[in-house]
């Protein structure tokens, strides 16, 4: 048995498919779509394309099915797109052309309303789009209609029994500080999600990226149930949110990880408010939690040494310092002329490790840019 992660390249965005294994199911964290990478753009991953072809390969209600969506937080650069490449409304009403456009069925959405309190009056139209079809299944369950427990109308909120919006809803919320191990309506026994944050007080700091759900996914083996791999996604996390998983996490085996996604595109708000400002202890703390071998993948445009933040030259170096740059991956690539690929890895026999024939394919698609765009030849 064998479960997967894939980090599709989406340039300064997140968009992360969790295979979870036994269960066979689907899991995106995120989305990004961009359109110039479906206008036959060669150097630019066609990351709707790999899904519709590769992935998504169950279909219900005559559309591909993802078993469930989850935003960290709604900036556009983490839901871009989510209007126009998922169907959103009654999945017993699915018209011909959102079959026809293929538009993506998602099973169950998960949501974290504190984050769009923070946002309310600041919401994309991406976002504005997620809240309404999330308001639309909660309604199913607050109503108590037999539509709602099914593929399409499902919803997992991240949040709290004593919010008065969620009243009628405490069967489906999942409390940060707890594990969950089903999915769309599955328990899944290779797999749990421990949630991290957001938290239910208030922390100082940007409101959008302090609100990030924040959580720590772990894989089991199928031979003795036994956790394999720890690998920790926090959207837009900073240090502030770090320092208080640190200081609120009491089992230091919820703070361990053999793969991390690099928070905010690598940006060094991980480590501190300004490039140039030392790094919280904190922070180094929580790399320290890595274990032997571990992997950090940053989900950015290629990482320089210039002025960008994210992704930003001084933050990698805090992470290659304590994984190796071997370890270090970036969706973008490491050089200009590298040919976008997502970064997979497969999590199997009890280890993490980079799949084979993500390698051959960036090999592939490489040469064939190569081909398109040779290099001059200069004569003399």
């Amino acid at each position: 048995m064998k479960h997967s992660i894939k980090f599709y390249p989406v340039g300064n965005g997140d968009c992360d498919l969790i295979t979870i294994g036994g269960a066979n199911k689907k899991m995106m964290f995120d989305c990004n779509f961009r359109k110039k990478a479906e206008e036959e753009n060669e150097e630019m991953y066609d990351v709707l394309d790999n899904l519709l072809t590769n992935e998504l390969t169950t279909k219900k209600c005559g559309l591909p099915l993802l078993d469930a969506f989850l935003l960290t937080h709604p900036d556009q650069d983490h839901c871009r797109s989510f209007a126009d490449k998922f169907f959103l409304g009654d999945p017993d009403a699915v018209p011909q052309s959102a079959k026809d456009d293929k538009k993506i069925l998602i099973g169950e959405l998960w949501y974290s309303p504190r984050v769009f309190e923070e946002l309310s009056c600041k919401l994309n139209a991406d976002a504005k789009a997620f809240k309404k079809e999330a308001k639309r299944r909660m309604d199913l369950y607050k109503s108590n209609s037999n539509k709602a427990d099914k593929d399409g109308n499902r919803i997992r909120i991240i949040g709290w029994t004593d919010n008065p919006d969620l009243k009628g809803l405490e069967e489906r919320i999942i409390t940060p500080g707890n594990t969950i191990s089903e999915v769309n309506g599955t328990s899944c026994r290779y797999f749990e999600m421990f949630i991290h944050a957001p938290f239910k007080d208030d922390i100082e700091g940007e409101d959008r990226n302090m609100t990030s759900i924040a959580s720590q996914l772990r894989f089991m083996s199928d031979k003795n149930n036994e956790i394999i791999a720890r690998v920790f996604l926090g959207g837009d996390t900073e240090w502030r949110v770090i320092q208080e998983i640190m200081n609120k996490t009491s089992n230091d085996d919820y703070l361990k990880w053999d793969l991390m996604e690099a928070p905010h595109h690598c940006s060094y708000k991980f480590f501190a408010d300004d490039r140039e400002d030392d790094p919280n202890q904190a922070s180094l703390d929580f790399l320290d939690k890595s274990e032997d071998g571990a992997f950090v993948v940053s989900s950015s445009k290629i990482v320089k040494k210039n002025s960008d933040n994210p992704p930003c030259q001084r933050a990698k170096n805090r992470y290659t310092d304590r994984i190796g740059k071997s370890n270090f991956f970036c969706t973008g690539g490491e050089k200009v002329d590298d040919a976008e690929n997502p970064i997979v890895f497969d999590i199997e026999d009890g280890e993490v490790a980079l799949h084979e024939d993500e390698k051959k394919e960036k090999e592939s698609r490489a040469a064939a840019i190569a081909s398109k765009n040779p290099k001059p030849h200069f004569y003399g």
